[in-house]
């Protein structure tokens, strides 16, 4: 079954700029782009929280395999 975000533009923008922070530092350029986005509309700002918190607690899971699943 599908997410329902899986279609939310704005949670996949989020989540494009959680994953672009954390494979690499923001450069001088990419940084003020975040941040504009981020002012835009307070949904932005909420849906980037929460795909950080996801990201934050996808990092703290265990694999099922070490979990002795």
């Amino acid at each position: 079954m599908a997410n329902s975000r899986d279609n939310d533009p704005v949670w996949q923008a989020a989540l494009d700029w959680v994953l672009r922070a954390h494979a690499q530092p923001l450069d001088a350029a990419t940084a003020p782009a975040l941040a504009a986005w981020l002012e835009q509309d307070p949904v932005h700002r909420k849906a980037y929280e929460e795909a950080s918190r996801v990201w934050l607690l996808t990092g703290l899971m265990p694999p099922a395999a070490d979990r002795g699943k």
